[in-house]
């Protein structure tokens, strides 16, 4: 069992199938899976919304391409629960604080501004002016998604964590892959 996925046991992880977590954490999970990667199969309203927004990538802004991906996404969520849908993940709320601490200790891209001296403000101030940042709201929050390697924090949700963390949120949501299936399976 890896470092985040122990932590995440400690702030009490659940294991839940695919189709029974929360509709934000399947929404994120085929995000980084089919839109970010291509670890899953990609459904016809995915593919579609594909080929449109490589047609319209250059005229729009960068949030009105991610908003055809997340409407097509929503569209395909019966797709990815019937080919997915028994696939395992575990699922927390973690302490936002801690999850900063952990983010900032594991990360080597963080590192370098650590040894530079820079706050953890600093390095979010960094961010948050940038213009292909989405917009992340204070309810129905997508998850992060914690990395299953021992030396970093999250594989994805970068920009969703900076902004729970400036939103002052005391939980951040989070999924991870399972190392180790000794968990009691969520409702």
């Amino acid at each position: 069992m890896n470092k985040n996925e122990q932590l995440a046991r400690k702030h009490g992880a659940k294991v839940f199938p695919f189709k029974k977590l929360p509709v934000e954490a399947r929404y994120a999970l085929i995000q980084y899976m089919v839109v970010d990667g291509a670890a899953w199969d990609v459904s016809i309203e995915l593919s579609n919304a594909f080929t449109k927004g490589h047609k319209i990538m250059n005229k729009v802004s960068y949030n009105k391409v991610q908003a055809l991906y997340k409407k097509a996404i929503k569209k395909s969520l019966k797709f990815y629960m019937e080919k997915y849908g028994d696939c395992k993940f575990g699922y927390v709320h973690f302490p936002t604080k801690e999850l900063m601490k952990m983010v900032w200790e594991r990360s080597e891209g963080i590192k370098s501004w650590d040894e530079e001296g820079v706050t953890f403000k600093e390095y979010w101030d960094h961010f948050k002016y940038d213009e292909e940042v989405e917009n992340h709201p204070r309810t129905n929050r997508w998850p992060c998604i914690l990395s299953c390697f021992n030396d970093e924090a999250l594989q994805d949700g970068w920009h969703r964590f900076l902004t729970y963390v400036q939103m002052k949120c005391r939980t951040i949501p989070c999924v991870f892959y399972l190392t180790n299936e000794k968990y009691k399976i969520g409702g």
